[in-house]
């Protein structure tokens, strides 16, 4: 007996064949692969590799570590991080407790002055004096000059003291970032005194509960006090517009971690918030120690701030 198609069957085969040779058209890039703006270093020929660096700056020799892709290719704009260390470290140390140089960027790891034997940054009553503003941008304007560098995406990150350097850059040279993050950050009243909150920016803050060095709900300590975490990213949230919070809990195989974003914001101007339940003074999820208290297995502040980062280019009217 000679079997008959249904006829729904054969107009799909006849409609899929159809589909088949038609020509594709290229699909709509996606936020993230918007065209670059290039720098000055486009074009010189630079090996991959992890290297020190020194430049002078207000009269002072400053050092760094910058890490290379291994594919990199002088030619093709990467995303800039600069990752600021707390004290008593320094860029090395970083670096490596991060993990951040595998990510796919040019990644730069400044080294602060130090005072009393400890490397620090501006933005605490312990700094050293020095101008790190200004040190930060020569070493923004040596890097992209030669470097391959995408100008609408370079961002910042730091730890503790190296957090408030972050607050103090996104108050006084946001121009020249595109988004920040922050992991148990150090707000002194240093790190944000002045600052006119006159532009949304987007920022994002780590921070653990059970901090006992910058604690969770602020505190006192170097003869200042300084305010809770949420506190300090309120006059972010009213910078872009924002209208309320939402929270989620992200955690992973028992790990208490909640996200907070703020709803509403200007432009895609996203302020979150994730609060490491018992969390201590550390980097989330590193690869060696990073500071005391408990630590996250699976929860990483590397992958939380290179999905924001990625979220995150500039945009200019």
């Amino acid at each position: 007996m000679k079997r008959t198609r249904p006829i729904s069957l054969v107009l799909a085969l006849v409609f899929g064949l159809a589909l088949a040779l038609t020509p594709r058209t290229a699909a709509a890039s996606p936020p993230s692969q918007v065209e670059s703006r290039p720098s000055a270093g486009c074009g010189v020929e630079k090996k991959s590799g992890n290297d020190q660096g020194t430049i002078t700056s207000a009269g002072d020799e400053r050092t760094y570590r910058v890490n290379i892709p291994r594919d990199y290719d002088f030619t093709d704009p990467l995303p800039l991080i600069l990752g600021f260390h707390g004290r008593g470290s320094d860029g090395a140390e970083f670096q490596n407790y991060t993990g951040l140089p595998e990510l796919p960027a040019i990644t730069v790891f400044p080294d602060g002055i130090a005072e009393d034997g400890k490397r620090a940054w501006q933005g605490a009553p312990y700094a050293s004096g020095a101008d790190d503003v200004r040190f930060v941008a020569d070493l923004l304007d040596s890097i992209e000059s030669e470097y391959c560098i995408d100008l609408d995406r370079v961002f910042a990150t730091g730890k503790s003291n190296g957090g408030g350097m972050v607050s103090v850059l996104a108050c006084q040279l946001r121009d020249r970032f595109s988004a920040f993050a922050t992991v148990a950050g150090a707000y002194y009243p240093q790190s944000f005194a002045g600052c006119d909150y006159s532009e949304p920016t987007p920022m994002l803050s780590i921070h653990g509960t059970g901090d006992a060095t910058m604690h969770y709900e602020g505190g006192e300590r170097q003869g200042e006090t300084y305010p809770a975490v949420r506190t300090w990213l309120e006059p972010w949230t009213e910078a872009a517009g924002c209208t309320g919070s939402k929270d989620r809990k992200v955690g992973k195989k028992g790990e208490k971690v909640v996200r907070t974003q703020w709803q509403n914001c200007q432009d895609g101007t996203d302020v979150e918030l994730y609060s490491v339940a018992d969390g201590g003074h550390v980097w989330p999820g590193e690869t060696m120690y990073s500071g005391g208290g408990y630590v996250t297995e699976h929860f990483s502040a590397t992958e939380t701030i290179w999905t924001f980062f990625e979220s995150h280019p500039r945009i200019d009217e």
